[in-house]
């Protein structure tokens, strides 16, 4: 009587359960005798999503990461300067220096660059005549002046030369060419030359004998105690003057 009881309560059991469940799962059979282990049913649908949980404790620190690929970015402020290293040790020695010239290899080229320097001194003063012509190594100029013989003599000298006087027929020819190009066709220009010491014999400004001359014909005659030797442009002979009289001054600046 008591088993009897159990069917029954099982086959309501069973009725239940598949009256409660979705089509898919009454094909469940609920026929077993009791103590006979059913079959086993199907799972049932996820449930919801439970609430967070409290945050737990807090985990090991990781490893360093990699370096980032990014700009670099500013330098910082500068910091304070620390104190001076220590003094560092004596270098090694240097190579020997070059010989120096010879003495008297010095002595010469020191001697060259004093005779050039003058040499650029000389040209410049006469690069400051309005008129100038060079010949061999010196440079005939003119700037206008007519003076007496003796005045002639103080203004070539204060301007770094000699009165003018030519040495041979090249250098005649350029003084002559000078004073046409000056505009002093017609006239008579000083020369360095005078027979002031001794009547007919003339000299230089430094008393030698003269070694070219170029005397007009009948010249130096003398006429009145002419005592001054001069150029006569129109035809480029000497001729003997007056010391005092005013003539054009030309000036000779050796280089």
């Amino acid at each position: 009587m008591a088993a009897l009881y159990l069917i029954v309560l099982l086959l309501l059991q069973c009725g239940l359960l598949r009256a409660a469940e979705p089509q898919s799962s009454q094909n469940l059979k609920c026929s077993a005798l009791a103590g006979v282990p059913g079959t086993p049913g199907q799972n049932g649908l996820p449930g919801k999503d439970g609430r967070d949980g409290k945050d737990g404790a807090i985990g090991p620190k990781g490893e360093k990461g990699d370096p980032g690929m990014g700009a670099q970015g500013p330098p910082g402020s500068a910091g304070v300067p620390g104190p001076p290293g220590p003094k560092g040790r004596v270098g090694s020695p240097g190579f020997p220096g070059l010989s120096g010239l010879p003495g008297i290899v010095s002595m010469s080229l020191k001697s060259e660059i004093q005779q050039l320097t003058t040499k650029i001194a000389l040209m410049e003063k006469a690069s400051g005549f309005t008129k100038f012509r060079k010949v061999g190594q010196k440079y005939y100029v003119y700037d206008g002046l007519e003076e007496s013989f003796d005045q002639g003599i103080q203004f070539c000298k204060a301007a770094g030369g000699t009165m003018a006087l030519p040495k041979d027929d090249a250098e005649n020819q350029a003084l002559l060419r000078l004073s046409v190009a000056s505009g002093l066709s017609g006239k008579k220009v000083f020369i360095g030359l005078t027979d002031r010491q001794r009547k007919g014999q003339f000299v230089d400004l430094d008393g030698q004998l003269l070694t070219f001359t170029k005397w007009d014909l009948d010249q130096p005659d003398d006429y009145e105690g002419h005592d001054c030797g001069t150029l006569i442009v129109d035809s480029g002979n000497w001729d003997d003057v007056g010391c005092s009289d005013p003539r054009p001054v030309i000036c000779e600046i050796e280089t």
